[in-house]
């Protein structure tokens, strides 16, 4: 737990251990108020207070409005403590049915524990305690005849992992308690999809999805797919299928429960979208007309639940026998770890990829094609899916938008055409 004085550029941070203890003395002496000191440590630039310890004083007076302490017979356990590296750096209380707003006798008391320790600056948590427990807290600090109050930071680490478990009993649920191989292949692509749309920015769009292209070739049905969402002209839906065009796609990837033997089937299907034509067109933007960009490419990858392999070295070595437009990108073997591919590319020379639509692939599979690998990167598995998901965001970031579609070459298919000015 983590807090910041931005008026003073500090920091506190506590173990959630050492609150738990604050939490139980709290709750213990309801509805009397009740408190202790605080026991830590300063950073070498005095930046940031590490509370490590509380002590529970021998001598002290509670009512439902008051604490007051005595430091008598606390000698020798501050002599311990300071054996320890440990300090006393402040004071904390319990405020039953109350607030965490201080009280002028809170104040007077911090003024005169300043002079009393010798300490610049001591730290004041004040918690408010109810019958059912806290129900919240607040950390000043004293400066010159103030209280100035910390904000709690968000524990990012705590944050991800915290939404990682929630992940991983979803789909350990499904594992455990669906038998159909359909159904609980169902439940875990959809957790996926609703995890991808929650998290992601509104311009993508996450479904279950079949990749068309203009000259009516199809891709393998997709358990995940992240397409645009704010250019892409056109989306069918026909007998239960959605089909999505080639152009508007960023990234596709295979769900299954376990990475055993999935890896190349996942590659194939990838494949099967890559290999798609895909048209690239002139827009306008902020009134001008923009030449027709270059394809981009399209990331590819696997996400399952777990793995069976006993080494990770497997997933390594079959990733390496992977090739050209079957490459993998990254993947998230959510109780595992996540993985991503850095490669080396050449860019095609010769080859304009916004001539015609078989130049166009050509450039894509040549880019493919010269994929080599520099580096396979796991991440711990206690921060697989915040890693992936990052990393995704990041390739996402990279690929920009998706290029103009050229809505006349899906009309071929049917001998139309539109007029394409105003």
């Amino acid at each position: 737990m983590k807090y910041y004085l931005a008026s003073n550029d500090v920091y506190i941070k506590i173990q959630t251990s050492v609150f738990n203890q604050i939490q139980l003395q709290a709750e213990g002496e309801y509805p009397n108020e009740n408190g202790g000191m605080l026991a830590g440590r300063y950073s070498a630039d005095r930046h940031t207070v590490y509370i490590e310890k509380i002590v529970v004083p021998v001598e002290k007076l509670t009512g439902r409005t008051t604490f007051k302490r005595n430091a008598k017979g606390l000698e020798k356990v501050w002599e311990q403590l300071a054996k320890a590296g440990l300090r006393y750096v402040g004071e904390w209380h319990s405020h039953p049915n109350g607030s965490t707003q201080y009280s002028s006798t809170d104040l007077a008391a911090m003024v005169d524990i300043e002079k009393e320790v010798t300490l610049a600056n001591p730290l004041l948590l004040i918690v408010g305690v109810r019958s059912d427990g806290i129900s919240t807290h607040t950390f000043y600090c004293y400066k010159n005849n103030k209280l100035l109050e910390y904000k709690k930071m968000v524990d990012l680490k705590e944050l991800f992992h915290g939404l990682q478990e929630q992940m991983q009993t979803s789909l350990n649920v499904n594992r455990k308690f669906i038998e159909h191989p359909g159904s609980k292949g169902d439940a875990t692509e959809q957790h996926w999809i609703e995890f991808l749309r929650t998290y992601l920015p509104d311009r993508y769009k996450v479904d279950k999805a079949i990749v068309i292209d203009s000259t009516g070739n199809v891709s393998e049905q997709m358990d995940v797919v992240i397409y645009d969402a704010i250019y892409t002209p056109f989306i069918f839906k026909q007998d239960g299928f959605m089909y999505i065009p080639a152009e508007s796609v960023y990234a596709v990837f295979e769900v299954k429960q376990d990475v055993k033997g999935n890896i190349e089937y996942a590659a194939q299907k990838i494949e099967s979208v890559r290999k798609l034509k895909r048209t690239s067109i002139g827009m306008v933007s902020s009134g001008r007309l923009t030449a027709a960009r270059q394809l981009t490419k399209i990331i590819g990858g696997i996400l399952t639940t777990t793995s069976s392999y006993s080494e990770n070295d497997t997933v390594i070595n079959q990733l390496k026998e992977l090739n050209g437009l079957q490459t993998l990108d990254l993947g998230c073997l959510c109780d595992t770890g996540s993985f991503y591919v850095d490669y080396n590319e050449t860019i095609p020379k010769g080859i304009d990829p916004t001539k015609d639509i078989n130049d166009n692939r050509k450039y894509i599979e040549q880019v493919y094609e010269s994929r080599q690998i520099n580096e396979i990167k796991l991440s711990d598995k206690d921060v697989s899916l915040f890693t992936f998901f990052l990393q995704l965001v990041s390739y996402l970031k990279s690929i920009g938008t998706v290029p103009a579609i050229d809505i006349n070459a899906y009309l071929k298919a049917i001998h139309a055409e539109i007029d394409e000015d105003i």
